[in-house]
């Protein structure tokens, strides 16, 4: 068995994805008929625990995924123009294979949690209906995540053994991505391989079930994301529908779907009053520290033995107006005339004062002597040492209303919905400067910096933008950055915005992945276990070279990026 994880907050074990040998099940699993009843409640908390890893800044999902590989290929995070250029820390197979088993694992607990609800007669499941909606939130963030990633993903069929009892369910079958995006915004009924019918609810009924629901009394204790913030989770699923809505909207099958949804959640979102934040270590959500050995360490992540992905990059500097050779300090130079006062807060200046990225056009020899030319290798700009590793409180993102506003600005831009994408963009930037100043106050590292006022900036921005639509998505992969990089790779497969550029090592034998992949490829636990219904999946690809596929509303494979044609 590949691997079983025992959930250490009160709940019973669950399997991952992952199959092994028949005979192997006996002894592995409970039968379910005598399995030790668990409640809604606790494996509410047990669902949001086992995906912290990649649902929130974690050292291990910063250092291994986030920004090595998927930071690199949006580059909102650095990385040498090196041999492995887009495997990521060169072992992408073994962290991406982790990336997958975290999320079923993820998916495991949520299936043991729907049946135990499903099970309960109808006023037991009043009382834990709240539970319920808010870990579907979750998982559907998660889900998301996957099939942006991946494509076609197991779901409906994944992780059933451990209900049913069935062998043939350890190896499921793999669910069209678009019909799992329809199935997430507005709800479905399906069938599983045993032929039971199971309903899903869409993320409006969920928004608007928990938005008018009485929290339990142990709902404030169990609740580890939001700390029992009722408001949190509903504008949680507003803001997931929204992005969902507008990640289809533009191109493929769903687009129509995609920009009805966007009219309906429209006039809630305009009212999104508050970032969906957590701070794990303040001590009146939950009492874990940044390094509390509980796997988050999020300082670790950007600072220890991964530290040239989180350098300043040559695209980051560009969107946030910073010209190398600018001096920065945090004491007589905080500000950078005319650079984004989010740059601030953002970043720490190189050794002396002075700002420096690291600029994919340079030969990697180039790099490296830069980066080995000053102690701690801080020739380049490193991400900010207070704001984030060094922030015992720092605040991790989960949906924001800056990313609620340029949502609606880039549908208003386009035409989906009415009302004013400059209204919509200004005030988006300013929620985006109000989240990384609000990251910065929380630090206790050093004195924050005073947050200054950024109308004229931002007024600036659209004023002399010539292409609108190009300005509001740059805003967004900004906005995003570091803090969510799968959210910035996603955007830029969709819109082509931020412009990037990409060495291109195609005709060197040598590089299995030559390009950034327009998606990830399935992991080597599928290959080991899951083979077929893999296979099946890979069979539906257009390309035969699996990682140059794009997800169904991306822009075609390789598109959206230009290839850098200097010699190296």
């Amino acid at each position: 068995m590949k691997k079983i994880l025992t959930i250490t907050l009160g709940i019973a074990a669950v399997m991952s994805i992952s199959s092994c040998k028949d005979e192997a099940y006996t002894e592995k699993y409970n039968n379910p008929s005598k399995t030790t009843t668990v409640s809604c409640d606790k494996l509410f908390s047990g669902v949001v625990w086992n995906g912290r890893t990649y649902g929130m800044q974690t050292y291990w999902g910063l250092c291994t995924f986030e920004l090595p590989q998927i930071g690199a290929y949006s580059q909102v995070a650095s990385h040498f123009t090196a041999d492995t250029d887009y495997e990521g820390t060169g072992s992408y197979v073994s962290y991406d294979n982790d990336r997958w088993t975290n999320f079923y694992n993820d998916v495991a607990q949520y299936k043991l949690m729907k049946h135990t609800f499903e099970s309960l007669d109808a006023a037991e499941q009043a009382k834990n209906q709240l539970y319920m909606d808010c870990a579907t939130v979750w998982i559907y963030d998660e889900l998301e995540k996957a099939i942006d990633l991946w494509g076609d993903v197991p779901f409906i069929n994944a992780c059933n053994i451990q209900i049913s009892g069935n062998v043939a369910d350890s190896k499921a079958s793999y669910d069209d991505a678009a019909t799992l995006y329809q199935m997430m915004l507005n709800g479905a009924t399906v069938t599983t391989a045993t032929e039971e019918s199971v309903s899903y609810d869409g993320l409006g009924t969920l928004y608007s079930r928990i938005q008018s629901a009485t929290a339990p009394a142990a709902f404030a204790s169990q609740d580890l994301l939001f700390g029992g913030n009722k408001d949190a989770w509903a504008r949680y699923a507003l803001g997931l529908r929204a992005r969902m809505a507008l990640r289809i909207s533009t191109q493929g099958p769903l687009t129509s779907l995609g920009q009805s949804t966007l009219n309906e959640v429209s006039s809630a979102l305009a009212n999104f009053s508050d970032d969906c934040v957590t701070g794990f270590a303040d001590p009146s959500v939950v009492a874990f520290s940044y390094n509390d050995g509980n796997g988050m360490n999020w300082g670790g992540g950007w600072n220890e033995w991964a530290r040239q992905y989180s350098r300043g990059t040559y695209k980051m500097f560009e969107i946030l107006n910073i010209k190398d050779g600018d001096v920065m300090n945090h004491t007589t130079n905080v500000h950078i005339a005319g650079a984004d006062p989010r740059a601030a807060v953002m970043y720490d200046a190189s050794n002396g004062g002075v700002m420096h990225y690291l600029d994919y056009h340079e030969k990697f020899e180039d790099q490296l002597a830069k980066w080995q030319s000053e102690a701690s290798y801080r020739y380049y700009a490193v991400v900010d040492s207070a704001t984030f590793i060094n922030n015992a409180y720092f605040m991790h993102p989960i949906m924001t209303k800056a990313e609620a506003y340029l949502t609606l600005a880039e549908a208003a831009q386009r035409g989906i919905i009415s009302g004013s994408a400059e209204t919509y963009f200004k005030a988006g930037v300013q929620a985006s400067v109000d989240l990384y100043y609000a990251e910065n106050a929380k630090s206790v590292f050093r004195t924050p910096v005073e947050k200054p006022d950024a109308t004229e900036y931002i007024n600036k921005l659209w004023a002399d933008s010539s292409d609108k639509l190009q300005t509001i998505c740059e805003q967004r992969w900004l906005h995003f950055s570091f803090l969510q990089p799968e959210q910035t790779y996603s955007e830029v497969r969709r819109t082509g915005y931020p412009k990037l550029e990409f060495r291109d090592f195609t005709g060197d034998a040598s590089f299995e992945i030559p390009l950034p992949m327009d998606r990830i490829g399935y992991p080597q636990d599928e290959v080991n276990n899951n083979l077929d219904n893999m296979n099946a999946a890979l069979s539906r690809l257009s390309n035969s070279n699996q990682y140059y596929n794009a997800i169904f509303w991306a822009l075609p494979a390789g598109t959206w990026y230009t290839v850098n044609k200097l010699p190296y």
